[in-house]
Order: C-alpha cells, then structure tokens, then sequence
C-alpha cells in the first residue's frame, strides 16, 4: 500500500494545474448537477473523474470549493416534475420556486437583495415556514418576509437572502398533504436546498435559520438534523422538547434563543431548561428572556440582534470533535462524516428519543470513534483535518479498524459534495468502515 501511494503522490506531483477554461466547463456542470442531480449525476462524476487523471489534485479541489457557477441575470423558470414555473416578482420578493423531492413538489419564495448577482456569494436567512401559510395566495405569502429582511438589516446581513419555504405547510404538522414524521420533512429541507443553491450565489459559511413559534421549533429542528450545514441558529418563543434528548447536536453550533417568561402558548420553562444544559456542556448558546414578555411583541422583535450577534462567526464546517445523535438515517450528515447505516432505524418523530449516538474526534493523525447503534460510517477527510499524505489510524469502540493511507480523490469529493450539496465541508480522502463486533 505505501508503496502504491508514494508512486500515486509522484503522479500527482508531476500533474499540470487544472486551465481556467476546464475549471469553467466543471462548474458549470456542477451547477446544472444541483439542478438536476438524477439527470445529471452521471456527466458530472464522469467530468471529474477525466478531470484528476490529467490535473494536480490541489487546483481540483479550488474549483470545487468555489462551487456551482451559474448564469449571469435572474434565475430563469424551470419545468419541475409535471409544472412550469411562473416566476413572479412582488417588491423585492421573487414568488413560483418550485423543486422535487420523492414524488412531491414544493415551493419557495426568495426576497432578493437590491444589488444582488450571482457573482458574488451572500449570506442567506432562512424562514423554514410555517403551517398559517396553507391556502394563502403568493401574495399574500409574499408579506411573510419583510419581518425576516427587516430583522436581517437590523442584524447586518442587508446583502443576505431571505427565503421562505412552503414545506411546512404542505407535510408539517397539520399540513395539507398531511403531517408526516420529522425527519422526513428534514429530509425535504435538504432537496430544498440543493435546488436553491443551484440558482443563487450562496455563501455556505453563513447560512442562518430563524423562526417563530412554529418556526421557531423548525430552527431548532434543522439545527439537531443538520447542524453541519448551518452558521447558527435563532429560535424565537419556541418549545424545546425536542432538542433535550438530541442535545450533543448542537455542540458546535451557535445558538441565540429569545423568550418571554410570561409566555403563555411556548412556556418558558422548556428553553430555561433546555439552554442551561447548553450552558453546563459548554455549547455555543446565547439565552435572552424578557420579562413580562409574551407570545409577540417585543420578544419577537429580537430577531435582528439575534442575526448580529450569530453573523459574527461564520461556520466551521471542519470541527476536530463531531457528536450526533440519531433516530434515523434520514439526515445522515454529520460534518465530514456519513451515517451509511444504523443497527435499526427508527419511527422519525420528532418526539422519539434516539436510538444512536456517535462521539468522533481527531487527534493527530488519530481518529477515535465511540458509538452506540452505528453499524457504518463514512469518513471524508481533508488537509483541515490531518495529513493525508501520512497514514491515518482509526480507533472504534476501543478496537483499531484502520491504521493506512487513504488515497484522496476528487471524483469521490465531487460526488460527495453533489450528495451533500455541501462544497466546502467535504473531504477527498475518503472510507467507509464498519463498526466492530
């Protein structure tokens, strides 16, 4: 093995940088990838798999990590499964996104800043939605968002997009399509997203999701599904009982949770609870209660210093300790690993406590993995992270199950970027390993 990668190295080493125009062609299928990534899979992992048999792996992985390139002017209208969209300005607000998942379509709405253009990567303020919405006209969705953009100006982020999803109100809970479980909507949130950032220019460091009540419980919900992928999150006068049995999640995710303790729908003894257990773990929280606030008003008017204080820090999609727990494979990233496979899966209500846990951390050149009901992993790793040209050992459950070098590989880094619709967090060195019995 050593031998065969110090000669893969030297072929590497003596390998031409990638051209500006073939940096050009993969974005741009990249970009059409996201789009469509049944159609379009196979030509893009085709591309990069051409791609590092001709060029140094360095300059690779920089045309990755500068993402999808996509068309210069307004995003243009798509057919999405049987509909046509019918894109629709409305102020500042473009109404009519429609995109895939399973065998459903939904929708989205997107307040563009003035000055925006798809050169330029902004940060994006995300609403996940909110059950009210069902039945309204676009219109009148349309006036959902002025409170997230004036909350994102107040917090700095005036050149963020804010968008706003129908999800909620289509399979949340009470929703038109009917409820379904939670990890199944979060699941959806990740299509969603794959489809808005292969129309906008989003900056993947920055990405914040904030709500309300309902939306509120959303905030905390993606933050506990995929908190690899968010810069922090903002729950407003929302219930917690959700998040206490998942609360390693949120280990290297800021939070800024508002409430008013005379709140009479979200009672305010469930975040009390439930940020002081942040506090004592030494997560990133921040707990503001207002007193005599209520269910409106003044808390929900927190939002921007909210957004302020979390736009401070952009995320660390390469954290040295990783902790999840899961009930299902549903939302199966966790920073630069992958949960393939669990001993069972479970009913992915939101309510249900977990039936697995994983606790990863990199020391070194030393990976240490302690686990419960995780039957396989998928380990993405980068130069962030440790020396890929040195062997790495990986220690399971106190049992070694690797101790070798991985050869990196930007067709795997592509194909897992495209899976993740993460470009920036995934890593070329890349195995999977079973858990040991």
């Amino acid at each position: 093995m050593l031998a065969t990668f110090a000669l893969a190295l030297l072929q590497t080493a003596s390998k031409p940088p990638v051209s500006a125009t073939e940096v050009t062609k993969f974005r741009t299928t990249f970009a059409e990838a996201l789009a469509d990534p049944d159609g379009k899979r196979g030509k893009l992992i085709t591309q990069a798999k051409t791609l590092e048999g001709k060029y140094a792996l360095d300059g690779l992985l920089t045309a990755l990590r500068a993402g999808p390139l996509l068309p210069k002017g307004d995003p243009k209208p798509r057919a999405v499964g049987k509909d046509k969209e019918a894109l629709k300005s409305i102020g500042t607000v473009t109404v009519g996104f429609l995109f895939e998942s399973g065998k459903d379509t939904y929708g989205y709405l997107v307040d563009v800043p003035r000055g925006y253009e798809p050169t330029k990567r902004v940060a994006l303020v995300l609403d996940p939605g909110h059950g009210t919405g069902a039945g309204k006209s676009l219109i009148e969705k349309a006036d959902f968002l002025p409170y997230f953009r004036n909350a994102a100006n107040d917090g700095g982020l005036a050149e963020a997009l804010v968008v706003r999803t129908e999800i909620l109100e289509q399979i949340g809970s009470g929703g038109v399509k009917g409820g379904r479980p939670d990890d199944e909507v979060a699941a959806v949130f990740d299509d969603f997203f794959r489809d808005l950032l292969s129309r906008f220019a989003v900056d993947l460091d920055r990405i914040y999701v904030a709500g309300i009540s309902q939306t509120g419980y959303w905030s905390w919900y993606l933050g506990r599904a995929r908190p690899d992928r968010l810069a922090g999150i903002a729950p407003i006068a929302a219930v917690t009982f959700q998040v206490d049995k998942y609360i390693e999640c949120y280990a290297n995710l800021p939070m800024y949770v508002v409430h008013g303790d005379q709140d009479p729908i979200c009672k305010v003894e469930q975040p009390r609870q439930t940020t002081r257990l942040l506090k004592d773990l030494g997560f990133p929280v921040t707990y503001v209660e207002l007193a005599g606030g209520v269910h409106g008003g003044a808390v929900f008017g927190r939002l921007g210093e909210a957004l302020a204080a979390l736009s401070k820090k952009p995320r660390d999609p390469w954290p040295r300790r990783v902790r999840r727990a899961l009930l299902t494979t549903h939302a199966p990233h966790a920073y630069w690993l992958r949960v393939t496979k669990l001993d069972k899966e479970g009913d992915g209500e939101g309510t249900s406590p977990p039936i697995a846990r994983l606790d990863v951390a990199v020391e070194g050149q030393h990976v240490t993995v302690d686990t419960q009901g995780v039957k396989e992993l998928e380990f993405g790793f980068a130069r962030e992270l440790l020396d890929l040209d040195k062997p790495i050992e990986v220690t399971w459950n106190k049992k070694k199950v690797h101790a070798d070098l991985i050869a990196p590989s930007f067709s795997a880094a592509v194909e897992a970027a495209l899976d993740k619709a993460d470009w920036i967090g995934v890593g070329p060195a890349r195995i999977t390993l079973a858990a040991p019995r």
